[in-house]
């Protein structure tokens, strides 16, 4: 079932979708942490100019097997700058909130969806908008 251009839902119903990021390169990183506490973490990928990631809330980046069984979880901040120039292999989210990248350098990148204090984008202008945060993720069909 087509979402939308870029984007395909899942077909067993779920509330997932497949967002079409496949191929791209990470050209741009960057993640923050406030070590006071006071300001949640950030963390935002730009994708060959032509996709966007924004998160605001805590991100899980991990490295390992494609079925991220065993893999090893890495600090944000000191391990982002890995992903220049890492292709997404691939890239889902849900109706629940919740955001899965995989990249060509065995890194996985997770967002929660069910957290309350996390706020995620996935933008790619001309076809699509995904937000998700607080057990929610929308898809708005961008044409």
């Amino acid at each position: 079932m087509n979402a939308g251009q870029g984007v395909t839902a899942d077909a067993s119903g779920t509330g997932s979708w497949t967002l079409d990021l496949r191929g791209l390169s990470v050209r741009q990183v960057s993640a923050s942490s406030d070590p006071m506490g006071e300001e949640p973490p950030t963390f935002a990928l730009v994708l060959d100019g032509v996709a966007d990631v924004a998160v605001e809330g805590p991100v899980r980046m991990t490295k390992g097997s494609v079925a991220a069984r065993g893999a090893t979880e890495l600090p944000v901040t000191a391990a982002c700058g890995a992903l220049v120039g890492a292709t997404v292999l691939s890239a889902t989210c849900s109706a629940a909130g919740s955001l899965r990248l995989v990249f060509s350098t065995g890194h996985h990148v997770t967002v929660r969806g069910d957290d309350p204090e996390v706020r995620v984008r996935v933008r790619r202008p001309g076809a699509f908008e995904w937000a998700g945060g607080g057990g929610t993720g929308v898809m708005t069909p961008l044409t």
